[in-house]
């Protein structure tokens, strides 16, 4: 799918499901859409074969435009629709026509691949239907949606950086599945269990072959009192499939994961501190000494300044531990790395209800590789790097009531 189909599929979808929106209690479009100016400085080589810092990334680009749709049909059932466009990917075209008309499974990047300049993901696509159980609050969701884990699925970007467990990879941040979700009454906190693909949002058709099996999840989160919330993850999810499909021989890359995040969070006044911990443990059945455990750590205070400055700022700190360092001491990729990101958020333009439709930010990311537990690449400060983000949100939305 080119860019122009992928959008114009889009924008027909979309149109589609405004039309029949309109036969419901009402339907609600939105758009957000983020601007980021990029520079990044790592470790290059010199004239002298000496590593030695160099501005390795310095652009602009519309990192992310999420537009969507959410129609309520009657009180019990709602659907939402959103895609994610963006200019930052890399996404590719078949320079020759013919190629498009093969079977999918047929399919594989040409070597002269290009750079499309932007991209078109599917985000959200899902149903949800209340009041099918004699539970209050409990819903069943089906489609494209939420993955229900740590802070992946309420991360309001108060950085520029993702959610720590989309960030290091430990699970996608929407997948296909069905979940059981709702909310705990007299509100003390919400839950979910739920079965995906475990393949996340950007596998579909003939690459789920790579994996057959199930990813199931269980979250939940409480609020014993006003200000503190507790919480916790844990997913099943597998990696590729433990024979190949052909030849039935073993795959030594199949992995079986136990995913587990614990999250707390402390709001008083102008200030908010949030706490992660990830572990994930990693078996690889077919291959013999490769088992390893990875755990991370995210520690973030947020103070707000309007009550001082009469400006809606925002002032943060957040401090990532990405371990890794578990893995055999022969893998290129084991490693800890220590990420620290320092900014700020102005928040203006407020709506009616006082929610800013505008956020700009500024973050400074620097990360280093403690290279006493990290493959010998690391060492040095080869791959250390530094980023500075400079960023505009801006968000909309308007409902349609009958």
């Amino acid at each position: 799918m080119n860019k122009l189909t992928g959008v114009t599929l889009a924008l027909v979808t979309m149109a589609m499901m405004l039309q029949t929106g309109l036969a419901a209690i009402d339907t609600k479009l939105s758009g957000e859409f983020w601007g980021r100016w990029t520079n990044e400085t790592t470790k290059n080589k010199d004239n002298n074969n000496e590593y030695v810092d160099k501005v390795s990334k310095n652009y602009i680009s519309l990192e992310r435009g999420y537009i969507g749709l959410e129609t309520t049909f009657t009180p019990n059932t709602k659907a939402r629709f959103t895609v994610d466009l963006f200019s930052s990917d890399a996404t590719y075209q078949y320079p020759n026509p013919v190629d498009v008309a093969l079977p999918v499974d047929t399919l594989s990047t040409p070597k002269n691949a290009s750079i499309d300049g932007a991209g078109l993901k599917l985000k959200y696509g899902y149903v949800e239907f209340g009041n099918l159980f004699p539970v209050p609050e409990m819903y069943l969701t089906v489609g494209l949606q939420k993955t229900y884990f740590g802070t992946i699925y309420d991360w309001n970007y108060v950085t520029v950086e993702k959610a720590p467990t989309d960030l290091y990879k430990v699970v996608n941040s929407s997948d296909y599945g069905l979940t059981l979700n709702g909310y705990i009454p007299e509100g003390w906190g919400e839950y979910a269990v739920g079965i995906y693909n475990g393949e996340g949002y950007k596998k579909v058709a003939s690459s789920l072959k790579d994996n057959t099996d199930f990813a199931y999840l269980a979250n939940l989160r409480l609020t014993p009192i006003q200000g503190v919330t507790v919480g916790g993850s844990y997913m099943m999810n597998t990696v590729e499939r433990d024979k190949k499909l052909s030849g039935d021989a073993a795959n030594k890359a199949y992995e079986e994961q136990a995913l587990m995040d614990a999250v707390t969070r402390l709001a008083y006044g102008p200030m908010d501190f949030w706490f992660e911990y990830i572990n994930k443990d990693v078996k690889l059945p077919n291959d013999t000494n490769k088992d390893y455990t990875a755990t991370g750590l995210m520690f973030m205070p947020i103070v707000n300044l309007q009550s001082l400055l009469d400006v809606n700022i925002d002032l943060l700190a957040r401090y990532d531990i990405w371990d890794e360092s578990d893995k055999p001491a022969a893998d290129k990729s084991r490693s800890l790395l220590n990420t620290l990101i320092v900014g700020g958020n102005y928040n203006f333009l407020e709506d009616a209800s006082g929610s800013p439709q505008m956020v700009l930010q500024l973050n400074y990311t620097n990360k280093t590789y403690d290279e006493k537990k990290s493959h010998s690449d690391f060492a040095d400060g080869k791959k250390d790097s530094s980023q500075i983000n400079l960023q505009l949100k801006w968000k909309f939305s308007n409902t349609i009531s009958n």
